[in-house]
């Protein structure tokens, strides 16, 4: 503003004139632009037309790029459990299935300390006869019956069976230390024998006789608990031994394993 006044001041008047008509001009002419703008502003509800037909709409862009991925949500709570459905019908029985193998055979428990009953030693000399004596008015009687009450064997040699059970021993001819039958009277005899075998092991026994086998039995362990059982008839004389023998590896029960015998008639 200060040059504008320094420049009016020394300016001739037709200058001044000239410069001030100018100015006035440029400002009517702002002013008209302003009045303008303002009938076209939607601002100015008085002096504006009617609206104008809505163009057409345009293309649509392309679309635009994919955006990254967001981070992985944190896994929710796990729901309550439902209702449990009801019970399905019964499937068809399966087919039987395969037989199994025999298992293996377990291991020998250990022995007692008992150890085994030794053979029967040998026979002695026999004495002289002796003077016969007087006949007696009454007939001697021999018979005998005994029991085996525990399990025996299986035996590692040839063993004579005892039986520490005794039911009868009329003329007291049955040793029952040794179980054997001793003969004292001349007859004729009869002796009957039974065995029992265990599950594991087979019973092999002999009726022996004066350490002769006499008659075999044999109860076989295939068939379960097996038995086996024979009778026989001998002539006896003073000192002949009769008892029963268990073969190697047989075994016997319990009391099923008897040993009897009887005089049918003295000579």
């Amino acid at each position: 503003m200060v040059i504008m006044k320094k420049f009016l001041t020394n300016t001739n008047l037709n200058i001044k004139v000239y410069i001030l008509s100018y100015l006035f001009l440029l400002v009517v002419k702002s002013s008209l632009a302003t009045l303008t703008y303002s009938k076209a502003s939607p601002y100015c509800q008085c002096c504006s037309g009617p609206p104008g037909t809505p163009g057409a709409h345009g293309n649509l862009g392309l679309q635009g790029p994919r955006g990254q991925s967001g981070f992985k949500g944190q896994k929710g709570e796990i729901g309550n459990s439902g209702i449990p459905g009801p019970l399905g019908p019964t499937g068809k029985a399966g087919d039987r299935g395969r037989r199994g193998r025999k298992g293996q055979k377990g291991e020998c428990g250990s022995r007692g300390n008992k150890g085994m009953r030794g053979e029967v030693g040998p026979y002695g000399v026999m004495g002289q006869k002796g003077q016969k004596g007087q006949s007696g008015d009454v007939r001697r009687q021999v018979a005998f019956s005994a029991s085996r009450t525990s399990r025996l064997g299986p035996v590692l040699e040839n063993t004579i069976v005892v039986y520490d059970n005794i039911f009868i021993n009329l003329g007291d001819s049955f040793d029952s230390f040794t179980s054997t039958f001793v003969c004292k009277v001349n007859g004729t005899y009869m002796f009957a024998a039974h065995v029992l075998c265990n599950l594991d092991s087979d019973a092999f026994g002999w009726i022996m006789m004066n350490g002769n086998y006499v008659i075999p039995m044999h109860g076989d362990q295939r068939a379960g608990y097996g038995t086996g059982s024979n009778t026989i008839i001998l002539h006896l004389v003073q000192g002949d031994h009769v008892w029963i023998q268990l073969s190697k590896n047989s075994s016997l029960l319990n009391d099923y394993s008897t040993f009897s015998g009887f005089l049918l008639y003295a000579d």
